[in-house]
């Protein structure tokens, strides 16, 4: 115990050495805390959870560089406002306070253009899903499940596809 009486910090980063992001722990409290903020407000909110291509066939050197570069796409591209994380290798997500539906889908598809704007474009392409409160899912964790569930849909139709979580009928 620290002399406050609260647990001391760990020493385990939380964050990616390669990205400079927090980690995948950092982003489930990030969705909690701001799925309970959206259901307090009653706004929506989206998760992105972008892949790199083929990441598990690139060269170590490449896969440290298309990280960083997705990094600095998802930085300039989306908003100050937003979390940014590294879930796992070659996995990147993001929550977009104050998102819809249609303003996620836009959002990764400036992700993917901007991409192709990079002098990596003819090695990095990406692959995402998305999920939002509280069209696909009301809790934290279904809503990751859910944008993860649509990453392999994407992943399973092709490089360089975006999809978007099925609505479950009641």
């Amino acid at each position: 115990m620290t002399p406050s009486g609260s647990q001391p910090m760990s020493a385990e980063s939380l964050s990616d050495p390669v990205s400079g992001l927090p980690d995948g722990r950092f982003f489930q409290l990030s969705v909690d805390r701001k799925v309970a903020l959206a259901r307090r407000t009653l706004k929506p909110l989206a998760i992105a959870v972008v892949e790199i291509d083929d990441f598990a066939g690139f060269a170590p050197y490449l896969r440290d560089h298309a990280v960083r570069v997705l990094t600095r796409v998802m930085q300039n591209t989306l908003r100050d406002s937003d979390t940014i994380c590294q879930l796992r290798d070659g996995v990147l997500a993001a929550v977009l306070d104050d998102t819809s539906e249609t303003g996620a889908v836009w959002a990764a598809d400036r992700i993917r253009r901007a991409l192709l704007e990079t002098p990596a474009r003819e090695v990095v392409t990406v692959s995402a899903g998305l999920a939002c409160y509280p069209s696909h899912a009301m809790a934290a964790d279904d809503l990751l499940s859910e944008a993860e569930l649509a990453l392999s849909t994407a992943r399973s139709l092709g490089p360089g596809r975006i999809e978007v979580a099925a609505i479950d009928p009641l």
